[in-house]
């Protein structure tokens, strides 16, 4: 059973309790947009070369809808998505978030 979201659906649990799956992907949206155009409020404690900066940017973007926003996930997802015509794309095992971001964190610094 995934934590994350209402029994017997798909929806991700909610500080609004939106449980039809078209609203809250409005709602996402909608903050998402809102969070773009203030990220300048936190862009000092912003620093991208450190993985934690996303999760500090997914908090601010989030906090109002998730009470997890922020936080690495403790459990494997796959998630159904529109432009890949119902297909997911590959997430990083639960266990291994932090590794693999490291990893990519660490590769993209070696680029530069």
């Amino acid at each position: 059973m995934d934590p994350y979201v209402y029994p017997n659906t798909n929806i991700l649990i909610n500080k609004l309790d939106i449980r039809d799956e078209e609203q809250l992907i409005d709602v996402e949206a909608q903050l998402l947009i809102a969070g773009i155009i203030d990220i300048s409020s936190i862009s000092q404690k912003i620093d991208f070369q450190k993985y934690e900066s996303l999760q500090l940017i997914h908090h601010f973007i989030f906090q109002e809808l998730y009470s997890w926003a922020g936080e690495f996930r403790t459990v494997n997802i796959s998630k159904s998505e529109r432009v890949l015509n119902g297909l997911s794309i590959s997430y990083s095992d639960k266990d291994h978030i932090i590794s693999d971001l490291k990893t990519i964190f660490s590769w993209s610094e070696s680029k530069k």
